[in-house]
């Protein structure tokens, strides 16, 4: 098989819990070898599509097929699946070998393995997730990395055709977490299984996937690489859940001539109706910062935060609280200019989730909230520390 071929296929799928639907006439291909990641925030049906992937969930309406058979009624030991789950689910009075030997052992008659094969196919598993001599060792003696390791070995040593991964990573600190997204993507290209990864993190799915699904309130919002999802998002969900956006309502003039922010810009899109309302998003990135006389906009700085790599600076221009992220350091109060270049200009055609997201206001109000909060906690503290003193010198 190739990458055009079609493993993995929903058909018009629905389902609900209590009466409450959390899929609605959901259909999806994934091709073999690829690395899907299905992402959405929290209750968007992304795990419930994976668990029907899986067969630990029917569906209410619509057909699952793999690899072009039907398999509604096949339950999950009778798919060529395997699934990684969150907690792992090792087993502690194993060690490391058998628990990944396991899948192997508990086959039946021919199916099962003579203990040479079992031994050889461990041990490239081993191998393939970095845990060489490991073999003996207890779980409990292992790191939440080396855990998650264990546990995609056990899930490969079956081979497979597809294996489903519901957020592997969501235990891991930062940095093992960054680390870990590098090698199940060289795990995932070394094997040629095809992998459906489920995440809410944005970070994880751009970085590892060759194609996210990003969904929300049941229905798939939109399918595409990463450089796609991130640059031309559909709509104002996928702009918003996607990195950081700027949200603006406009008008496309004609084509190639936009209006928003009571200014006229060109922009590279086309084809839209004449005077058609629409959603503008601008990334905080692609946002110059210039003399005032140059810009096309000025507001004043209200917050700078820094991030290590950039500042991350709020602008209030005509009561639209602007993000921007840059290398320049700008101070609060401040007047600045922004420029806007043509392809940084990005039109969207209004839809359900317009006017749902704009600007940062509250991302200002939460700082604000948070300094009072640190004023008066240390208020307190200092209130204590001299009730204590007088106490002592009592």
């Amino acid at each position: 098989m190739d990458k055009d071929t079609v493993i993995v296929e929903l058909k018009n799928i629905s389902k609900g819990y209590n009466g409450e639907p959390v899929l609605k006439n959901l259909s999806l291909e994934i091709h073999d070898k690829e690395f899907v990641t299905l992402l959405g925030p929290s209750g968007c049906g992304k795990t419930t599509t994976l668990r029907m992937i899986g067969g630990f969930e029917s569906p209410d309406e619509g057909d699952v097929y793999f690899m072009g058979k039907r398999i509604n009624d096949e339950p999950p030991y009778r798919r060529n699946v395997n699934t990684v789950f969150q907690r792992y689910a090792l087993f502690p009075h194993l060690n490391v070998f058998e628990n990944i030997a396991f899948g192997l052992r508990v086959k039946k008659g021919k199916d099962r393995p003579k203990e040479k094969e079992i031994v050889e196919r461990v041990e490239k598993m081993l191998a393939l997730v970095n845990l060489r001599g490991f073999e003996k060792r207890s779980i409990s003696t292992l790191s939440g990395g080396q855990m998650q390791r264990v546990a995609i070995a056990r899930a490969l040593v079956n081979n497979p055709k597809v294996l489903l991964l519901d957020e592997p990573l969501a235990a891991l600190d930062l940095k093992l977490r960054k680390d870990m997204q590098k090698e199940l993507k060289n795990i995932q290209r070394e094997t040629g299984i095809t992998f459906i990864y489920v995440t809410h993190d944005q970070e994880e799915a751009l970085s590892m996937s060759d194609t996210i699904v990003v969904m929300a309130n049941g229905e798939i919002q939109q399918i595409g690489s990463s450089t796609d999802i991130y640059n031309e998002p559909q709509n104002a969900f996928v702009a918003d859940f996607i990195g950081e956006s700027n949200i603006l309502d406009g008008v496309m003039l004609e084509d190639y001539k936009v209006q928003f922010s009571n200014q006229t810009f060109e922009c590279v899109d086309k084809g839209f109706e004449a005077n058609e309302p629409v959603d503008v998003v601008v990334r905080p990135e692609d946002i110059d910062i210039v003399p005032i006389e140059k810009g096309m906009l000025r507001g004043k700085v209200t917050l700078v935060v820094f991030k290590g790599v950039h500042w991350e600076i709020i602008v209030d221009i005509d009561g639209f609280k602007w993000m921007i992220q840059t290398t320049d350091y700008c101070a609060p109060d401040s007047e600045i200019g922004l420029y806007i270049e043509p392809d940084a200009i990005h039109i969207m055609k209004k839809s359900q989730y317009s006017d749902m997201f704009g600007d940062y206001s509250s991302y200002s109000d939460e700082f604000e909230e948070l300094s009072v909060s640190e004023e008066e906690t240390e208020e307190e503290n200092k209130k204590e520390e001299e009730t204590d003193n007088t106490e002592a010198d009592k």
